[in-house]
């Protein structure tokens, strides 16, 4: 058998085409691998995002929820609050009813409720003469049995003055309305400085003719529209 070296030639050649064919498929296949792992880690790193996005909006949700609790919470006790307020403001008003009818003081004051609390009205004869800001003997009486059961509340304490419509016009009270701040002040004064009220619980104003609870136009309307009114605040 002769040998001919083109014949090995073509031997060899054919012999490494398919190193060839496999290093491409080699190549294809690793680049395939490349480019499912880039994607891959993009999805898995946005699934990260999803999961610490959920978490945060479900540790907020917690947190809000806890809030709302808390607030429920205090809502319910100012409610019992308040209840507890009112029960209180009704035995005090009860109580304050017994006290005057004891002390035979229910034809000298009329005791009301309003949004405020407590009103206890005096009409201007019981406490002061006509035209004079001075507590009378009667009006000293009176308001030293008031002022000791004032003092035995720790609610907050108005005092305010009313004149009738008819003018005044005197060296000591030029008009009606310095007339009521005058009475309402001596009144003031009595509660805290006769009796041991403390200041800081007592307000005082005057209203002169203004606010009339009655017509101004008969008598006994003008003698109801001239008082004095002292609200235990609720």
């Amino acid at each position: 058998m002769s040998w001919n070296p083109e014949d090995e030639k073509h031997e060899i050649e054919f012999s490494s085409t398919w190193l060839i064919t496999y290093s491409d498929m080699i190549t294809i296949i690793l680049c395939f691998f490349i480019i499912f792992f880039t994607f891959s880690t993009k999805e898995l790193s946005a699934l990260y995002q999803i999961r610490n996005s959920l978490t945060e909006e479900v540790e907020q949700l917690h947190t809000e929820n806890i809030k709302l609790k808390n607030e429920k919470e205090s809502l319910a006790a100012q409610l019992f609050g308040l209840q507890d307020l009112k029960n209180d403001f009704k035995t005090s008003k009860e109580d304050f009813i017994s006290f005057l009818r004891d002390k035979n003081l229910m034809d000298a004051v009329d005791i009301l409720e309003n949004e405020r609390g407590l009103l206890i009205r005096f009409k201007d004869s019981i406490l002061f003469d006509s035209g004079k800001a001075a507590l009378s003997e009667d009006g000293y009486m009176i308001l030293h049995k008031v002022g000791d059961k004032l003092k035995t509340i720790n609610n907050s304490i108005i005092v305010e003055g009313y004149t009738d419509n008819v003018p005044i016009n005197t060296p000591e009270f030029p008009s009606n309305w310095e007339l009521s701040v005058a009475r309402s002040i001596n009144v003031v004064k009595f509660l805290t400085e006769k009796k041991g009220i403390h200041k800081e619980r007592v307000s005082v104003s005057g209203f002169g003719e203004h606010n009339p609870i009655d017509t101004n136009q008969t008598p006994k309307g003008r003698a109801n529209n001239r008082r004095i009114e002292i609200t235990i605040v609720n």
